[in-house]
């Protein structure tokens, strides 16, 4: 919401997900040749079986014949679907991905996040509050990290941009909305974009911890930080060294 249309071709490492299980849709991460990372809040219910994933693709548009399939699902754990606590997972695909000007990896930031910083969502999600279908094109959307004194009171478990979530302003005219969920939220570093985190939720604190007013009043939106849980994505993928590059 309150975001602009990307380039064709900007992004290459963002994918979009559709769960048949639930017919919901999600984004997603390239981090390596047969694996996506994700929210865990987007599996849901589903196996395998019923995950299709779009990679290359710069318009949102199910259709089955330019999806890949889903071999194996991963779900952190401990996630908890309440309190969304440690909402990440990988997807392993049905063949490695060929790599093209469409398709590319990204690597995962490894350096500190500071607070009032510019960093970048992207997806294909809702862009309004009251959206009910998918964004056409890829959208883009500036926002700015927040502080403890700024998001601890909306987010209890938030305790610094550099733990498991990432916060951000939510009600500034630009937000992350339903759709968006499990894109990447990025930031460029020596003019490279680089993974930062993973769309999780939005809040404007206890009472309404979790809802799909994007861009109400007093709102701030939460990523899990991908670095946070490099030991996760290492162990089940083997894709990602310890400086957060891509491998191969």
């Amino acid at each position: 919401m309150g975001g602009s249309t990307a380039s064709k071709g900007e992004y290459p490492f963002i994918v979009y997900l559709h769960n048949g299980a639930e017919k919901t849709f999600c984004g997603g991460s390239i981090i390596g040749q047969q694996w996506i990372l994700t929210a865990a809040h987007c599996i849901k219910t589903a196996t395998a079986k019923d995950l299709n994933v779009y990679v290359g693709q710069y318009n949102y548009n199910l259709d089955a014949s330019k999806a890949t399939k889903v071999t194996k699902v991963v779900v952190h754990p401990q996630y908890n679907d309440n309190s969304m606590v440690n909402d990440i997972a990988v997807l392993q695909l049905s063949s490695n991905i060929t790599w093209s000007s469409s398709a590319q990896p990204i690597n995962i930031d490894t350096a500190s996040i500071g607070d009032g910083i510019q960093v970048t969502a992207l997806g294909w999600g809702f862009t309004s509050p009251t959206g009910k279908s998918a964004s056409k094109d890829l959208k883009e959307g500036k926002m700015t990290t927040l502080s403890v004194a700024q998001c601890g009171k909306k987010d209890t478990q938030f305790n610094g941009n550099n733990g498991k979530r990432i916060c951000v302003s939510g009600d500034t005219g630009t937000d992350t909305c339903p759709g968006d969920s499990g894109g990447p939220l990025i930031r460029q570093v020596n003019g490279k974009n680089v993974l930062l985190g993973i769309t999780s939720f939005g809040t404007a604190g206890p009472g309404n911890a979790i809802t799909v007013n994007c861009g109400g009043s007093g709102m701030v939106s939460l990523f899990t930080h991908a670095y946070a849980f490099l030991s996760f994505i290492q162990t089940n993928t083997k894709s990602i060294d310890s400086s957060g590059k891509v491998i191969g």
